[in-house]
């Protein structure tokens, strides 16, 4: 494919830099070179260039880029243009970081009238817009076929493929109206005007005149992705230039572009990031490049010793906000009510453990946790060394509240604060729950600081977000619940002391087969708790005996009166309270049959494909007092007991193996996946959400 190139430069200095000679060096191995600085440069400079360039030309004009482009045309001809296959218009805003063959191995292999590197949706003046139409790239496939027409129905049209390197083939170069477009472009007011009349009017142009498009990358990410934290997406997927203002200017405020070299290097290791450096030193003073580069992270402070005593609330507001913040610093604090590590938060824990990249701090109360790992802090919430590590941490991850998890007032806009909460609810929570009915206010703003909330099917997810409101369904992650890993995985990779456990629970079942009962909890002063009779407790004891049965009696944390263990210790039984067994899902991996009322173990049990039984005795009742989010007879898998003689029932053919028939089915509404790699999906979000879009969630955003 023959193509020519018109190269538009802008040097104030009339300096032709290295980086220009090198990029244009490149666009000469595809293309004729005809280049145009906006510049008085003198010959001596234009003379780098004439081994890389057919002509290359220096005239002040202050059109910026449209303005060199038309110039460049007029100078070269349309008629000898009209013989080239392709055309690009590419300027000198860029530094090249990559080799252009790959980008024009696959343009030219998709059939377009025009494309370019990305395409962009959004101005500044309309950023939080924008960022609330879509939080997560979309495919460009669905942008042209189902997007672009409704793009024209907005009061501000702001989609257009990116300027800075375009490419427009034969039907577009011979378009006399394109032709003359391009010959009409003058010196206007602004830069905003000039960007509404060439960037966004050209692109809208060409698709009312029916000239289909493409773009190298795949994807319409949100925003302008060159100047934000998506770019090192793009650059990971093989983008191939580096935005000169994103590092010079750095207007979004991108944290921590002070590792900026590291981080191309990273997937552009043959960058020549020395080259870059020495252009920014020469066109940028130290203290801009200092503000820019050093959003934040505040040099010196981290190095600060830590406090002799607990910060008041206002003194750690003050302090959170000078404190540098670490993406790869995780916080994982204990239970607010138990006190113990364990659930969701210690799965993550385990599945980074061993990674010495992040440092994982276990933030305990007043029991002992050990948390063996590399690159692990083990420190009490409640202490200076708890707060100096808490708001230097870059990810929080709570199951309860902010204020009951880590009780200081941790900034959302300066944290990843992750809800990964306790597990899948049958009941209804939180904002759909009539418990909240007077706390909506404090419910919402709660909510709104939660920048993901994970969940385990598409299901739950729609709970969730309807528990998390105002939160959208774009932040509810449906990654599977990591604690479900220690039920599914392998005995041998559980941890030391989830295997003593689980041996602990065996050496007290003596050999005999368990029946857990896990009841939900209930307001004992509304006397709502069932009571057995006499003549029910001695038929369990008989059919417990003759059957070698145990029943294992673990009841809700929130029940202080013990209330069936009261009742039922006379029989056989084995306590596998929370003060015994912290860890439910070594529960669930031994027991045989589950019986519970309306608490949502019974959904984690179903990953164990073993027999469970709800004793809802009251169902009705419930229903109307509290209620779950679905209707406990079409999803619960297993015989529904609403009185004894049906428990009775319930457990004798649990014991002889009978199964829902719709075990599977009921199954896999809760569970969107069957495998023991939750906790791995829930790190990658975690990783890729603050290498995307950083620490800290803006004032007006939603969506994760």
């Amino acid at each position: 494919m023959r193509r020519v190139c018109l190269f538009a430069a802008y040097d104030a200095d009339g300096v032709v830099d290295d980086y220009v000679i090198d990029y244009v060096r490149e666009l000469s191995r595809f293309a004729d070179v005809y280049y145009l600085a906006d510049s008085d440069m003198p010959e001596s400079e234009l003379e780098k260039l004439a081994d890389i360039t057919v002509e290359a030309w220096a005239d002040r004009h202050g059109e910026y880029d449209f303005g060199s482009y038309k110039r460049l045309a007029e100078r070269v001809g349309w008629e000898r243009l009209e013989t080239y296959d392709e055309m690009l218009l590419v300027n000198d805003s860029c530094y090249l970081l990559r080799p252009l063959d790959e980008v024009f191995s696959q343009m030219d292999s998709r059939a377009c009238d025009w494309w370019g590197l990305q395409a962009t949706k959004g101005i500044a003046a309309n950023r939080a817009a924008a960022e609330a139409l879509f939080r997560d790239p979309v495919p460009m496939d669905t942008v042209r076929d189902s997007l672009v027409d409704q793009f024209e129905a907005e009061p501000r049209y702001d989609f257009h493929v990116a300027s800075y390197f375009l490419a427009y083939r034969n039907p577009v170069i011979r378009n006399p109206e394109f032709q003359k477009y391009l010959n009409a472009v003058s010196r206007e007011g602004s830069k905003a005007r000039v960007i509404r009349k060439y960037e966004f009017g050209l692109t809208r142009w060409l698709i009312q005149q029916g000239h289909p498009f493409d773009t190298f990358v795949q994807s319409l990410y949100p925003f302008h992705p060159v100047f934000s934290q998506w770019y090192f997406e793009l650059l990971r997927e093989g983008f191939p230039l580096l935005k000169r203002y994103l590092l010079a200017v750095n207007h979004y405020q991108v944290p921590r572009l002070v590792e900026w070299k590291k981080r191309i290097l990273e997937f552009a290791p043959s960058a020549n990031v020395d080259q870059i450096q020495r252009h920014l030193s020469r066109t940028t003073t130290e203290e801009q490049l200092n503000e820019t580069l050093m959003i934040g992270t505040e040099q010196g402070i981290d190095d600060a010793p830590v406090p002799q005593r607990i910060l008041s609330p206002a003194e750690f507001r003050l302090a959170e906000i000078r404190a540098p913040k670490h993406a790869n610093w995780w916080v994982f604090p204990v239970c607010a009510f138990t006190e113990n590590f364990s659930g969701n938060e210690r799965a993550i824990f385990e599945q980074v453990k061993d990674d010495p990249s992040i440092r994982k701090i276990v933030l305990t109360r007043s029991k002992e946790v050990v948390a063996d790992g590399a690159n692990v802090t083990v420190a009490r919430l409640e202490s200076p060394e708890g707060q100096h590590l808490l708001m230097r941490a870059g990810v929080i991850l709570i199951k309860h509240s902010i204020s009951a998890n880590v009780i200081y007032p941790v900034s959302p806009e300066l944290h990843n604060i992750i809800q990964v909460w306790h597990g899948i609810p049958f009941k209804r929570i939180a904002y759909a729950s009539e418990d909240f009915k007077h706390q909506l206010a404090w419910a919402a703003n709660e909510h709104s600081q939660y920048r993901a909330v994970i969940a385990s099917s598409q299901t739950d997810s729609l709970a969730m977000a309807a528990s998390f409101h105002p939160l959208t369904i774009g932040q509810i992650w449906t990654t599977g619940l990591p604690r479900n890993d220690f039920i599914l995985q392998d005995e041998s990779r559980l941890p030391a002391d989830m295997i003593d456990e689980l041996a602990e629970i065996r050496r007290l079942a003596a050999g005999r087969r368990v029946v857990l009962f896990m009841p939900t909890f209930r307001n004992a002063q509304d006397d709502a708790y069932y009571r057995f009779s006499a003549t029910e407790l001695a038929w369990l004891d008989r059919w417990l005996r003759s059957n070698d049965l145990v029943l294992g009696v673990r009841e809700h944390m929130a029940d202080s009166a013990r209330t069936y263990w009261t009742q039922l210790r006379d029989l056989p039984v084995i306590d596998l309270s929370d003060d015994n067994i912290v860890h439910p899902e070594m529960l669930y991996r031994v027991a045989d049959v589950l019986v519970t009322d309306y608490s949502s173990t019974f959904i984690d049990f179903m990953l164990t494909n073993k027999p469970a039984i709800s004793f809802a005795f009251d169902l009705d009742s419930y229903e109307l007092e509290r209620g779950g989010f679905y209707d406990l007879r079409t999803v619960f898998p297993g015989m529904i007991a609403e009185d004894f003689g049906q428990l009775t029932l319930a457990l004798e053919g649990a014991i002889a193996g009978q199964i829902d028939l719709a075990y599977e089915y009921k199954r896999a509404l809760f569970h969107e996946y069957g495998d023991a790699n939750a906790a791995s999906r829930v790190v990658a979000r975690i990783g890729e959400l603050a290498r995307v879009r950083g620490l800290g969630k803006w004032r007006g955003e939603r969506v994760a």
